[in-house]
């Protein structure tokens, strides 16, 4: 099992990226996937996780993920002493920073530069989606991209699967160390036999947690906690 924990402050869209990644996961790679969020204070601004799980079997285990292949800072003001603790072997930190870190196991990126490139403002978390492709195997460029398609409004499509490109491109130039592939072998070709549009309820309460942060905080009632893609 792959398993992502997303670190960031309330509206910076942990959530919205975490279930992108396992949409994509699962409707274009055809793994399992499950995404959800645990928050402390609900309030914009406090500190909050999401959690994504992606796996070749049905996922039972709905509990916090506890040791992740990769752990996501959205801001690098959450990045505390400890934060090891959270990496499994070989796994790797991606932060948003723009900070040089002489460590193997911290990616830094700078992803509020990216996004303010393309979004004019510094929204960090869907180039996260295009991060983590370029350091495994178990989903693509192709898979992420659909993902966003399937979870985003078509107004959001554009600008981050710019956004995505980006950020995929410029990690994928670097030798990362710890980068793991997840896959052994090469997989069958799946068939998606499911897709959302704008008649699934769950495309529409996707486009109600908007990427730019222009609606709902992350985690807030309406928010799928705990459902699978």
């Amino acid at each position: 099992m792959v398993e992502v924990i997303w670190h960031a402050r309330g509206g910076q869209g942990a959530f919205t990226a975490a279930r992108c990644l396992g949409a994509a996961a699962a409707l274009s790679a055809g793994h399992s996937a499950l995404a959800f969020p645990t928050f402390g204070p609900e309030r914009r601004g406090a500190p909050m996780r999401a959690f994504t799980k992606i796996s070749d079997a049905p996922i039972g285990d709905r509990s916090a993920v506890q040791k992740a292949d990769f752990v996501v800072y959205l801001d690098e003001t959450l990045l505390e002493d400890g934060w090891e603790s959270e990496l499994k072997e070989g796994g790797l930190v991606l932060l948003n920073t723009r900070r040089a870190i002489d460590d193997p196991r911290i990616v830094a990126v700078d992803a509020d530069g990216i996004s303010q490139a393309v979004l004019k403002r510094p929204i960090p978390n869907t180039v996260f989606l295009g991060v983590i492709p370029a350091l495994t195997d178990v989903v693509n460029l192709a898979d992420i991209q659909e993902g966003i398609c399937a979870t985003m409004p078509a107004k959001l499509h554009e600008k981050n699967l710019a956004i995505v490109e980006a950020a995929y491109g410029q990690v994928a130039e670097r030798e990362i160390a710890g980068a793991r592939s997840f896959v052994e072998g090469e997989q069958p070709a799946v068939e998606v036999t499911q897709s959302l549009n704008e008649k699934d309820p769950l495309f529409n309460l996707a486009a109600e947690i908007l990427v730019e942060g222009d609606s709902l905080a992350d985690g807030e009632e309406r928010s799928a906690n705990g459902r699978d893609f």
